[in-house]
Order: C-alpha cells, then sequence, then structure tokens
C-alpha cells in the first residue's frame, strides 16, 4: 500500500449522519456588544421568558457590569455597573417579572428590573469561620423565584435544616462536601443539605430546578454514594478512588432523594448540566478520551441515550450544553477541520480552529451540525425555541446587522439563532491541510488538501483505480475540485470529504479560490491565502507523527526511537519543486528538490543551575525533499532525533509534531 493510501484514505473520511426529522437553525441575527470601556475577561448570560437577555460582564480590575438586551437585539434597557466587584462569577438568571438573580463562589444577590436596586444579597458562610465560605459552583432558579445552590464546603462546616435529607458531615474531617441550598424569594435559606459520601473530596458541578420545586444536582461520587433502590447504576457497582460523576434528585422540600445514580464513567467529571420540561435530565461528562452525553428519565431508572460529540471536536467548557423545550440538545464545540457538519451556517476559519454547535433529538441523533464564527463562550434558550449564543469575536467573526451602537468595535457578541427551514447553508465547509487536518496559514502548490462538508460527492467513498505509475484523476465519481479555476488531482471522495492536491501552477497571486463540483453542480467556494509553504507532518489520531524507525518499524509505544537515531517523517505543503512535476504524478529518479529551504528545532528543557528551563534546540535535517515514488506534493523528511516537541518551519509556515521516544 502506498503512503497516500495509509494517510489519506484508511478511516479518515466519514459522512454526516441522517438527519431523522426535518431541523435547521437559521441565524436570527449576530451582532457586537456595547460595553466599552469595559474589558472583558469573563461573561456569562441568560435569557428571561420574554426572550430578553441578561448579560453579565467582569473585568481583570474587578469591574462589573450588568446589560439588559430586548429578545430582538435592537435595544438595550439598561447597562449598569455593578453595586460589587467580582471576578468569580458562577451564574445569573432572570425571573418572568425582569429580577436577576447573580451568584458568586460566596454569595447570591437579587435585582430588581431596573438591573441596580438590590432586593436581597444573601452571604453563605460556614458554621466554622464566617470567613471560611462554602464556595459555590452552579445556580439554578425555579418558576417561583426560588434559587438553588449547590457546591462544596469544609466537612462539617455547613448549618442544615431540619429534616435536611443528609443533616449531618458523612465524610471523614478535614475534606469538602457536596451541599444543596435552596433559598426562598427573599434570600432566606429555605432548606440546606449535605450530598456526599463518606470520603468525599468535594465534587458538585451542576444543578437544575424542576417545577415541583425538586433540585438536580451532578456532581463526582465515590463507592458508598447513597444512590437509590432500582436506579440505573448504584455507585457501588463501579466507583473509584477518583470518582465518577452522579446525578441525583432532592424531593421538593429536600428532605429524601427521589433518586441518585452514577453513570459508569470512569476518571470523568460532569462538565455540563441541564434538565427539560418533563424532569429527563441531560449531562454532559468529560472523559479523559471521550466525552459523552447522557439522558435519564426522570425517575433515574434508565438512560434515555448516550453519545458522543462529532469527530474531532471537544466542549467548549462550562456553558456550552442546553436544551430547548423540544427536548433537543445543543452543544458548543471546539472543532477542527475534519468536524462533520449537516447543514452547516458557515465555513471554518483559517488559520486558526473554531467553534461549532451540533444539535441533538430526545434520541440523540444529530439534527444539524455547524460551524460558528468568533469564540463562543456560552448557549442558553430564550423564548419560542430561540437559543443565544454569546462569545467573543475573532478575525472569522462578521455581524450579520449591527443593531446597537458599539465602542472601539466591541468584545463580546451576541448571536439568535431558530428553527428556520429556508435557512441558507454551505456544502464546502472546510479546506485543511491532509496531514493533520489543523489549521492553516493558507494553502501552497503541491499541497495535499482535504475538504469537508455536506454533499461534495458519492454517499460511498471512492478511490481512483490506479495502476502503474498512471497520474491520479482530476474528476472522479462526478467530483471535480478548482483552484483558481485549475482542476487539482483527486486521491478521495466521497458525500462529506474529499482529499485533492493543489495544483503546482499556483504560483502568483495573493488568495486561492477553492470550489467543488459534484454531478455538475457548484457549491460555495472558500478562499484562502496562497502561500509558498504551508508545512504539515502526517500525524495519527494521537498527534504523534507517522515516523519510521532506522530498522524500518513504525514508530510506536512498543517501538520507540533512540536518541540520536535516524528517523523519517512525511510531510505536505512545502511549496514547489525543481524540475517541476505534472500535477498527480509519483515522484521517480532522479529525485528534483524542494524550492523552499526547511529547518527543524525541537522544544525541550535545558539543565543548568537551578531547574531546567525550556529552550529550544535546532535538529540535524539529513534530507528533505520529495519523497521516492509518492505522489509529487509529498515529502520526506530524515533527521536525527532528539529530546522534545518538533517544529518543522518552512517559509513563513511552522508545524509541530511528536514521536515516540
Amino acid at each position: 500500500m502506498r503512503l497516500w493510501q495509509a494517510f489519506l484514505w484508511i478511516g479518515l473520511s466519514g459522512a454526516a449522519l441522517a438527519s431523522p426529522q426535518n431541523f435547521k437553525l437559521g441565524i436570527n441575527y449576530s451582532e457586537l456588544l456595547p460595553i466599552s470601556p469595559l474589558v472583558v475577561n469573563y461573561s456569562t448570560a441568560t435569557a428571561d421568558s420574554q426572550g430578553n437577555v441578561y448579560i453579565l460582564y467582569s473585568s481583570p480590575d474587578a469591574s462589573s457590569l450588568i446589560t439588559k438586551v430586548s429578545a430582538a437585539g435592537d435595544h438595550i434597557f439598561y447597562q449598569t455597573p455593578l453595586p460589587f466587584g467580582r471576578t468569580n462569577f458562577i451564574a445569573i438568571a432572570a425571573d418572568n417579572a425582569g429580577n436577576v438573580y447573580i451568584s458568586t463562589s460566596t454569595f447570591v444577590e437579587k435585582l430588581a428590573p431596573d438591573g441596580a436596586t438590590m432586593l436581597y444579597k444573601t452571604v453563605l458562610a460556614t458554621d466554622n469561620n464566617p470567613d471560611d465560605s462554602l464556595f459555590v459552583t452552579a445556580m439554578a432558579l425555579d418558576t417561583s423565584g426560588r434559587v438553588y445552590l449547590t457546591g462544596t464546603v469544609p466537612s462539617g462546616g455547613l448549618t442544615t435544616t431540619p429534616g435536611a435529607f443528609q443533616p449531618t458531615s458523612p465524610s471523614n474531617p478535614h475534606l469538602y462536601e457536596n451541599f444543596v441550598i435552596r433559598l426562598k424569594t427573599n434570600g432566606a435559606v429555605d432548606y440546606a443539605t449535605y450530598l456526599g459520601d463518606s470520603a468525599q473530596v468535594g465534587g458538585a458541578a451542576g444543578i437544575a430546578a424542576a417545577a415541583d420545586g425538586s433540585a438536580f444536582v451532578t456532581g463526582l461520587a465515590l463507592a458508598d454514594f447513597p444512590t437509590t433502590p432500582g436506579a440505573y447504576l448504584p455507585a457501588s457497582a463501579i466507583a473509584t478512588i477518583y470518582g465518577v460523576p452522579f446525578v441525583a434528585r432532592l424531593s421538593p422540600d429536600g428532605s429524601k432523594l427521589v433518586y441518585a445514580t452514577v453513570t459508569g464513567s470512569q476518571t470523568a467529571y460532569p462538565e455540563g448540566f441541564t434538565i427539560d420540561s418533563t424532569g429527563d435530565a441531560t449531562v454532559l461528562i468529560a472523559g479523559l478520551a471521550q466525552y459523552q452525553i447522557l439522558r435519564l428519565n426522570p425517575q433515574g431508572t434508565a438512560l434515555l441515550f448516550s453519545s458522543a460529540p462529532p469527530i474531532s471536536a471537544i466542549p467548549s467548557g462550562p456553558g456550552t450544553l442546553a436544551v430547548d423545550a423540544a427536548g433537543n440538545t445543543y452543544l458548543l464545540l471546539q472543532a477542527e477541520f475534519n468536524y462533520v457538519v449537516q447543514n452547516s451556517l458557515a465555513t471554518c476559519p483559517n488559520p486558526s480552529g473554531t467553534n461549532a454547535l451540533t444539535v441533538l433529538d430526545g434520541s440523540g441523533n444529530m439534527l444539524q451540525s455547524t460551524y460558528v464564527a468568533g469564540s463562543a463562550l456560552t448557549i442558553f434558550p430564550g423564548a419560542h425555541s430561540t437559543m443565544y449564543i454569546l462569545g467573543a469575536p475573532d478575525a472569522s467573526y462578521v455581524p450579520t446587522m449591527q443593531m446597537l451602537p458599539v465602542s472601539s468595535g466591541g468584545a463580546v457578541y451576541l448571536t439568535s439563532l431558530s428553527p428556520n427551514p429556508n435557512a441558507p447553508v454551505v456544502q464546502l465547509a472546510c479546506v485543511s491541510n491532509a496531514a493533520f487536518y489543523g489549521g492553516s496559514a493558507g494553502v501552497a502548490p503541491g499541497e495535499l488538501v482535504s475538504l469537508f462538508g455536506q454533499g461534495l460527492g458519492p454517499a460511498t467513498g471512492t478511490l481512483p483505480q490506479l495502476q502503474g505509475q498512471a497520474r491520479f484523476p482530476k474528476q472522479l465519481a462526478g467530483v471535480k475540485v478548482t483552484f483558481n479555476g485549475t482542476p487539482g488531482p483527486l486521491l478521495y471522495v466521497q458525500d462529506g470529504q474529499i482529499n485533492a492536491i493543489a495544483p503546482f501552477s499556483l504560483g502568483s497571486g495573493q488568495t486561492v479560490n477553492i470550489c467543488v463540483v459534484y454531478n455538475g453542480a457548484a457549491t460555495n467556494c472558500i478562499v484562502n491565502p496562497l502561500v509558498a509553504a504551508n508545512p504539515g507532518v502526517f500525524t495519527n489520531p494521537s498527534d504523534s507523527a507517522y515516523a519510521w524507525n532506522p530498522d524500518g518499524t513504525v514508530n510506536s509505544p512498543s517501538h520507540p526511537a533512540p536518541a540520536g537515531s535516524i528517523m523519517s517523517v512525511y510531510a505536505t505543503g512545502l511549496g514547489s519543486i525543481t524540475p517541476a512535476q505534472p500535477d498527480g504524478a509519483f515522484i521517480g529518479f532522479p529525485l528534483p528538490s524542494d524550492n523552499v529551504p526547511v529547518t527543524m528545532s525541537a522544544s525541550t528543557l535545558c539543565g543548568g543551575p537551578g531547574l531546567p528551563t525550556p529552550c529550544s534546540m535546532p535538529v540535524n535535517v539529513l534530507y528533505a525533499g520529495p519523497a521516492p515514488f509518492e505522489v509529487a506534493g509529498v515529502s520526506q523528511i530524515n533527521f536525527v532525533a532528539t529530546a522534545g516537541i518538533y517544529h518543522l518551519s518552512a517559509a513563513t509556515g511552522t508545524c509541530s509534531f511528536e514521536i515516540y521516544q
């Protein structure tokens, strides 16, 4: 098997999942918000039942600001500096009357509909020391205006209320416990209870409130966590010293558990949590190697679905999970360039990574998967099936409209989305270096690229039928890819992915316009910078390079490379070669040479007095040029192995890789 087959075919393509129902989000508006002169380092947001949006900002100098924006995004009701300066805000919520609730790690404050008048402020402190406060990690609000809090507290430090489910600390001294507190509408404590096990170190992560007043909580559990009979999974079945995620539902008076179960995900942490109107609980589990979205029934006895985010995407942090009135799950992701799209509303930006949004139905099936411009921070539901995204703009962000005045360009954006069957979508979503599916500074002549999207080619992946040293075709299974109008050779075509080669004739100009034509119909095009070199070393899913040891074995944990050995890796995007070769042809002898010089360095630790310090060391490159018997555009790099992370540079481009040593 040729290297181009090993790198670019096996296991790298995937079709977008078929939508089980007709669902498509569209963008109502996306605009920058007026926040100057505040420099934002944290922000969070919520919406009320009318769809008005409340945004809380804080800055490094501990100043803070609250803004209320109309549902249509065209009016600001108020923008008020808060009477306190905190940088550790946890959450914000709003009730139907327009009252606003703000939680920090140590207190809760309720503001009147004017956003300035304080109705109450409840400071949370422990029994042991008023200055040693409880640490709130999550807040929820029910329809009656009662606040629900969870977090951690020093063992024995919580003042529990009569009839509480767990009135005394279950753990050993000097550890931390989970707690649940509900506040009355006037800010007084309604109930307070522990919720832990005998060796808890504190792991409460999320809370939600049901219409009946019951509290849903998630966090970490150990083997004797009080799971309930008939629950989906008892803690004793799988819990380890590291803890496993739990989901528990407390009765409306906080006196007993309606249910408590663990999820089965070991060495994992619940990173997002919400419930829907029926009482189904949805939790986002962050594991070492995989993220999961789990949904439990209202009784906690059964798992309704378990789903994983799309390939090459991870949730982008707290505030990335939401559920709409129909029970659909919305997940914000940090996506790479082989993200599986379905009805994408935007193309992926270059040269950096981007955020994306995936929507799942009530059974965990994908409804839509789209790139999102800018750096998304949080997603939250509004009225009438509207979803809002709050984020920070970057070079890729372009407002769809600007209805509010902003100064200094604005540092936060608000996007409103709702179902729209006529929303415009893109077929061609992303173009990336095929070696590692990473961001790129552009496209170089002869670079092997991967194109991702929807409806780009046949449902079944198709490889060209090559015999001998035949060239790769420029049309395959009805697919053609053009670069500034010139067709490029095709290595693989399929509905969601195409692997192609940029023509070597792209030698002048500042941009390259990349388009796909399938069965005579043209997709949208993506414009990238045209660069002399855009290096990428072929890597495997673990992000280590496909590398060969001196004895011919593939570099791996079981076959590491000794220091000083001569290693070989393969790359693409190193630019033009001399003498010029036909596009799609195989390289033979005598070997041509790369026109762009290649250098390598390694990031490592250097010795000296005291602790080692980070430094960069040059790497001895023995050969860098076209790879023999491979398609033109693939280069081979032979170098002397040293310790550290390797950096391959050509022209203004650099890529990094690792090998097993």
